[in-house]
């Protein structure tokens, strides 16, 4: 009888965690799988034209076997088309971040995950919620002992150059502040606000952790709508893209952005469920990744699923 009591209790426990912290203990239904997807071009490349190609994964770092499934999909992808960088979106080390440069997380998360020779490329990574529960600081600098991971400052900016000079302005932010309006959020926005408010670069992309639209089990946030939006809006920011929901997705442009979710990193092991709604070009979750082939004149976002297959594509452009 006690026995069963503290089975009973254990049961309630873990059901009771799970709820309370928006923990799925099904796997989800991919809406993708029955809802039509819209109809889609994807430009083929001129020869005469500069492009660069980078991938943006978000919410990987379980070191389980789904998570090498959609890095083994990134890694034929770039195999086949070439890879300049990866935007890395936070959440890079389950369940607790990382403790120091040293930690094994390091090896079994990340240098052995995305170690084919394809993706030995630039990672700038920025930090997710789980990462601040381990230390922040060493992730930052790990930079200094790695020759691919890019974290010089929990937020940061970057430009990459095409080979006909146009330019492409990144600005990493750390959103765990900002989503939790701590007493140092303000600093970092009047950053972005600054930032954004110098660059004449042609294309201006901004990644985070945290979304701003998702039709996933978490929602629209409301707080980060109401410190980002304005930014991105009123210095004319082409591209959002976030992790944190763990799905694929794209809103139709709010106020002139667009808006990308790529939080598919670790596959179906971390997969949540999401809907497909009237203000979505697409909407898909259990696993993948996005790819951007950017140029001058226009931005091909492509999501790709775990058979390193596009299953929707959409172009902005210039």
């Amino acid at each position: 009888m006690h026995r069963l009591l503290h089975l009973w209790l254990v049961t309630f426990l873990v059901l009771f965690t799970a709820v309370a912290c928006g923990v799925q203990l099904t796997r989800p239904v991919d809406p993708a799988a029955s809802h039509e997807i819209p109809a889609f071009a994807i430009p083929p490349a001129n020869p005469g034209v500069a492009y660069e190609r980078f991938i943006v994964i978000g919410d990987t770092g379980t070191g389980r076997a789904d998570q090498y499934k959609v890095a083994a999909a990134m890694a034929e992808r770039a195999n086949r088309d070439g890879l300049a960088f990866i935007l890395m979106l936070g959440d890079n080390f389950y369940e607790n971040g990382v403790q120091s440069v040293d930690d094994p997380q390091w090896k079994t998360k990340f240098e052995d995950v995305y170690a084919d020779p394809a993706l030995q490329v630039p990672v700038y990574a920025v930090l997710g919620n789980h990462d601040y529960r381990g230390n922040i600081q060493a992730q930052i600098d790990y930079t200094r002992r790695s020759e691919r991971w890019r974290m010089p400052a929990a937020y940061y900016t970057f430009t990459r150059h095409l080979g006909d000079g146009t330019r492409i302005q990144f600005f990493a932010i750390d959103s765990n502040p900002i989503h939790n309006r701590e007493a140092d959020a303000p600093a970092q926005l009047a950053w972005l606000d600054r930032e954004l408010g110098k660059s004449d670069a042609r294309w201006k992309i901004v990644f985070g952790h945290h979304t701003l639209y998702s039709h996933s089990i978490r929602g629209y946030n409301e707080t980060m709508i109401a410190q980002i939006e304005p930014l991105l809006t009123r210095h004319k920011v082409d591209l959002y893209l976030a992790g944190h929901d763990h799905t694929l997705e794209m809103h139709k442009p709010v106020k002139g952005v667009n808006y990308v979710v790529s939080g598919g990193g670790a596959g179906p092991d971390k997969a949540y469920r999401v809907e497909w709604s009237d203000e979505s070009y697409y909407a898909a979750t259990l696993g993948g990744f996005v790819f951007i082939r950017a140029s001058k004149d226009e931005l091909v976002i492509e999501f790709v699923r775990q058979d390193a297959k596009t299953q929707y594509a959409h172009v902005i452009a210039k």
